[in-house]
């Protein structure tokens, strides 16, 4: 393409915007939400504070993870936290079984039994409560919790050796609570879809904290001051339904407390993919039933941002008609705010590959965009899959 062909598609562009009525001008105005929205949390995300190794650690520290039915995947999440670069007299870690019909009990114990630093605990022998799923795990393992800070993520989760210590050194007097980043493995299809979900999903805090406004930090990668949680009185007291993680966000903030989310490949935690497309659905219903019930500030800020999510996502489909011109520049324009955030998070995070995984991000974008709406038109209702477990909340 030549200069001057560039040049009259340019004045063809200005010619039918110029002639555009208001209704093509409104269509456009909210297609621009979305690229001018990722490029603000894009650079959010790159103004998150840089970690470092801390030289001396002081302070206690307790590792916190619930699982059920993990038998599959505890023992590598394990094994990680063992290699955790930090001293172990001042580290506890605390492996949490809740209520398994699998071998997930003795591998705890087992592990239990040959480091003196890991406390195996059974919710079977917690009192009742109202909690369920991972909160209720999560509750008594904060019970007998010794560390000044909590640690908390995921039985299908890998830390780097490095996550403790880097991510208490951005930390000061003043923070109640520290996020990270989540990685999933890209192994086949659903696994590349996921990866890509993640990457689009948790712009939004990373994002957002860069600016200074958290957000919401992710269950699977997130710490406490051990003292915030138990002044607040715990889970069993705090007015949530399903996401345990905003539920210890707003004791943080109820405190007055700083969030900080470093973004570091020490302080990335790697996940595995959920056992099926089935559970990727009910966890995206999850997140999102999640965020609606904590809040009206939640409700209208989600809502708002899915219906005009599905807007974007099914512009593509029919933007052409008011001009293709405009259309081809507001496409390229998406494509590269969508690339500006892969490669971005690829330099961050120290990823080897993702920008590869950009038609994922479409279609995890299209997905997510368009099945969380219409699903929420009909009803609440979330099924919770758990590996070989499921709740239902109304």
């Amino acid at each position: 393409m030549s200069l001057s062909d560039i040049s009259y598609f340019w004045e063809q562009v200005l010619i039918d915007t110029s002639e555009a009525g208001w209704v093509a001008w409104i269509f456009w105005g909210i297609f621009l939400i979305s690229p001018l929205l990722l490029s603000f949390l894009t650079t959010g995300f790159l103004l998150n504070k840089k970690t470092n190794k801390i030289r001396s650690a002081s302070l206690k520290v307790t590792v916190l993870v619930s699982g059920r039915n993990e038998e599959q995947d505890f023992p590598s999440c394990i094994k990680s936290l063992i290699n955790l670069d930090y001293p172990k007299e001042l580290l506890q870690i605390i492996l949490v079984n809740d209520r398994s019909e699998d071998s997930t009990k003795d591998i705890i114990n087992r592990f239990a039994s040959e480091n003196d630093h890991v406390l195996a605990l059974h919710t079977e022998d917690m009192p009742d409560t109202h909690l369920e799923a991972k909160a209720r795990g999560i509750a008594w393992g904060m019970k007998h919790a010794s560390g000044d800070w909590v640690f908390i993520t995921d039985a299908d989760g890998e830390v780097n050796s490095n996550w403790l210590s880097h991510s208490l050194s951005v930390i000061d007097e003043n923070t109640g609570m520290i996020g990270g980043a989540i990685v999933v493995e890209p192994k086949g299809f659903q696994g590349k879809l996921e990866r890509m979900t993640w990457a689009y999903v948790q712009m939004f805090n990373l994002g957002m904290s860069g600016w200074g406004v958290p957000f919401a930090c992710v269950g699977p990668n997130m710490a406490i001051r051990r003292d915030i949680y138990e002044k607040s009185g715990g889970l069993e007291n705090a007015e949530f339904c399903i996401a345990e993680d905003l539920a210890l966000l707003k004791m943080v903030e109820n405190s007055k407390s700083k969030i900080v989310t470093p973004v570091s490949p020490e302080t990335t935690i790697s996940i595995k993919q959920v056992p099926s497309f089935k559970h990727y659905l009910s966890q995206l219903r999850r997140w999102f039933r999640g965020g609606i019930d904590n809040g009206l500030d939640y409700k209208f800020i989600l809502y708002s941002s899915f219906w005009t999510g599905f807007f974007v996502v099914t512009f593509p489909f029919y933007g052409w008609l008011f001009s293709w011109k405009i259309y081809v520049v507001l496409m390229i324009f998406q494509i590269l705010s969508d690339i500006l955030l892969l490669a971005t998070q690829k330099y961050k995070l120290g990823l080897k590959s993702h920008i590869k995984y950009f038609i994922f991000l479409k279609m995890a974008q299209f997905i997510a965009l368009t099945y969380i709406p219409l699903s929420f038109l009909f009803t609440r209702k979330i099924h919770w899959m758990g590996d070989g477990y499921s709740v239902d909340y109304e």
